[in-house]
Order: structure tokens, then sequence, then C-alpha cells
């Protein structure tokens, strides 16, 4: 009696200790990214380039479909025919659809909503611009290993009063 004990003491013990190890390398939906983007910005006569640091936190739902929300500041301006442009900031709420295609690598889209705020000066006296719009991307990432995956993708930000921002952006993403 006192052997049956103790081996099924001794099974739980293992399955119990097997069963934590398995929980402890489950890697959590929540996951980071931050990049730098190459941003167009037409509007007012102008067409500029500058750059914006891009953030982004993401819960994956499934694990085909991931939901995510993005912030984003402008780092640099750009002048072409007297007029500057700048990226204020920008901030949205994103869907994002995926798919592994084999290789480490993943194809994504992302389709939501996005407000962005564009600094403008001109010597005629433009106006800033900011604005809602439906925002949609697509790109692909390269998974160096479980966790930590680097990514290239177009997005597109804003088409609202006369003013249009899209982009490249190139980041490091971690699943934590």
């Amino acid at each position: 009696m006192k052997r049956i004990a103790t081996a099924a003491a001794s099974a739980f013990l293992l399955l119990g200790t097997a069963a934590h190890a398995q929980q402890q390398s489950a890697m959590s939906p929540l996951y980071g990214e931050l990049g730098y983007s190459w941003l167009n910005i037409k509007g007012n006569g102008a067409d500029t380039d500058s750059g914006a640091l891009r953030g982004i936190l993401g819960y994956d739902l499934m694990p085909n479909l991931a939901i995510e929300g993005m912030v984003a500041g402008g780092t640099s301006s750009d002048s072409n025919q007297g007029v500057t442009m700048k990226l204020h900031d920008s901030y949205g709420l994103f869907l994002k659809p995926k798919v592994d295609v084999g290789s480490n690598v993943e194809l994504f889209g992302r389709l939501g909503w996005a407000r962005s705020n564009v600094d403008v000066s001109c010597a005629s006296g433009c106006a800033n611009t900011s604005g809602n719009d439906f925002a949609y991307g697509l790109g692909v990432n390269y998974k160096i290993n479980q966790q930590l995956r680097v990514g290239l993708d177009y997005t597109h930000l804003m088409d609202r009063g006369g003013v249009k921002v899209d982009g490249v952006t190139l980041g490091v993403g971690y699943h934590f």
C-alpha cells in the first residue's frame, strides 16, 4: 500500500512539474513593435517626404487574427514648393489578418481607423490638418525566433482635407 501511495504521489508530482513547464513555455498573446516610418505627405500642391517613430501594441485573438493599437510621432519635416509638412502625431486601432507562409515568414494586412495630425506651414498661411480616416496596410514579418521578428509594411493613414499620408515602416517586434 505504501508503494502504491509513493508511486501515485511521484506520478502526480511529475505530471504537475511537466504541466508547469508547459505553461511557462507557452507564449503570451501580447506583442509589441517599434519601427521607423518613411512617410510621404501630399497636400497644398506639395509632395514631401518625412519620418516618424511608430509603436504598436497587439493582441492575438486567434492564430490568424490580431487587434492592434498604434501610435506614431513625427521625427522630421520636408519642404517642397514653399510648403513644409511634418506628421505631428497619429494613432489608430486595427484588425490584423495574418497567415504563416512557411520558412518563418508571415504575411499580414491591417484594416482600421487612424487619426493623424499634420503640421503644415507656407508663406500663404497654410493651416495644420488633422483628420480621422479609414486606414489600411500590407506587410511581411520574418520570425528570427519564437519571440523576435523584423518586419516591413506599407500603411495608408489619411486622405482628408486635401492631405494624404502614407508610408513604409521597418520595425522590430517582440512577442511577450
